[in-house]
């Protein structure tokens, strides 16, 4: 008997990923792959892997083709919740500094862990197209953001030492290497529109593409492991009011907005809508011990949101329609 579209959506799409970033929990928990081994294996599929896939994929985008309506949509919901979470901090009765972690908690997506090799399961590359346009400002926008607010509750210092701490925030952001692979694809595509008969040689292709198909099964190794290494920590209550705005406030948000107030392409908006619906990034945590404040709520928040997200993107998947292509 054949399975309905969207419980086959289920199995074919979230079976798969959350299947694969359980077998990076279990091999975390063994010897397999120790803190130095996932700190190689990180490195390397940020390093080659994503970036490979990443200039693929914008290659064959053309920049006349990009929306800006999609990041308005996106960051403008995101935004609006970052202020309320830090009002509803203020309220919990948390530190300055824990305000931003608590915030960036309910409104930092897992994009690219997670969001890519989803994404490319649910709709394949031309998915990834606004995907990528939320990723390549994500970071910056959120990370700087917060960490322009820890770096005023950390230390009362003068204005000139708070602004070159920002300026070194956002410099840091965009020396990640998502974002150089993305402007890269988008300047080869349209200098290869320009030049007839360029384009990227079938062999120099043939390695990016091998590089491209390791992406999404590392990636999510990469999560389930660094899941098993970090465990859970103190404040896991203030962590799971955290989980629910991320996953249920921030997809409602971005859905309405795209929905009824920009009208988004219909696959735009499902990107959109089901990337507000991962679980918090990783980055999250980072951003956390560097500055040493909120780690154990950025940890829970992390860990408790992967989890859940397991049944929230499920219902997502239901409630969008969304089956596999």
């Amino acid at each position: 008997m054949a399975l309905p579209l969207r419980m086959k959506a289920i199995l074919e799409i979230i079976v798969p990923v959350f299947g694969m970033v359980a077998v990076g929990w279990v091999i975390g928990r063994t010897s397999l792959l120790r803190p130095e081994g996932l700190r190689g294996l990180t490195n390397v599929t940020f390093y080659a892997f994503f970036p490979a896939l990443l200039f693929r994929s914008m290659s064959h985008v053309r920049i006349d083709a990009l929306s800006p309506d999609i990041l308005i949509v996106f960051f403008g919901a995101g935004l609006i919740l970052y202020f309320l979470m830090l009002l509803l901090a203020r309220v919990l009765g948390l530190r300055f500094s824990e305000r931003a972690v608590f915030a960036l908690s309910a409104t930092f997506c897992n994009g690219v862990g997670i969001g890519i090799p989803f994404v490319s399961y649910a709709f394949g590359e031309k998915g990834l197209v606004p995907l990528l346009m939320i990723i390549s400002v994500n970071s910056l926008a959120m990370l700087t953001l917060s960490s322009f607010l820890m770096e005023i509750g950390a230390q009362g210092a003068g204005q000139t030492h708070l602004l070159r701490k920002l300026g070194g925030a956002a410099l840091a952001m965009l020396k990640h290497p998502v974002l150089p692979p993305i402007f890269a694809g988008l300047a080869w595509s349209e200098i290869t529109a320009l030049v007839p008969g360029l384009g990227t040689p079938v062999v120099i292709d043939r390695v990016l593409q091998g590089l491209a198909t390791a992406a999404a099964p590392c990636g999510l190794i990469m999560a389930g492991a660094s899941l098993a290494h970090v465990g859970l920590k103190e404040h896991w209550q203030t962590a799971a009011v955290t989980a629910v705005f991320k996953l249920v406030a921030l997809p409602l948000m971005v859905w309405t907005a795209g929905r009824y107030l920009f009208a988004l392409d219909p696959l735009w908006l499902t990107v959109a809508t089901l990337n507000a619906a991962m679980p918090a990034g990783a980055n999250v945590y980072l951003v956390a011990q560097l500055y040493r404040t909120g780690v154990g709520l950025a940890t829970n928040a992390v860990v408790l949101s992967t989890g859940a997200s397991i049944v929230t993107l499920s219902v997502t998947l239901l409630l969008l329609g969304v089956h596999p292509g």
